[in-house]
């Protein structure tokens, strides 16, 4: 799966759910390899791996920060299926769809 890039505009579905009323827009702000993310993150990450283990992958390589269009910031990680999706539980938690497939399957823009 690509590694989105910094300062780009994704689509992103609350919930995972692929709809138009799930969609929603972030902008990559930073991404962070693995060994460099900071402990509270981490901390998280590790939780979510553990209580989801079924969507998050235990191999993370990159943390995606990103802020959406009212400025709430989420952060995305690797799942089993090597896709991306966010972890800490903020209002949108969603996945975020880097290549546009997901949104293709809308048959719209």
């Amino acid at each position: 799966m690509e590694i989105p890039k910094i300062n780009t505009e994704y689509n992103a579905f609350d919930d995972g759910k692929v709809s138009i009323s799930r969609r929603y827009k972030v902008i990559v702000k930073e991404i962070r390899p693995f060994e460099k993310i900071d402990k509270e993150n981490l901390a998280c990450w590790e939780k979510e791996v553990e209580q989801c283990y079924w969507l998050y992958n235990k191999i993370n390589d990159f943390f995606i920060k990103t802020t959406d269009e009212e400025g709430v910031d989420e952060v995305f990680v690797r799942t089993v299926d090597n896709g991306w999706f966010s972890i800490g539980g903020s209002l949108n938690c969603g996945r975020l769809d880097v290549d546009g497939r997901l949104n293709d399957r809308l048959n719209c823009n």
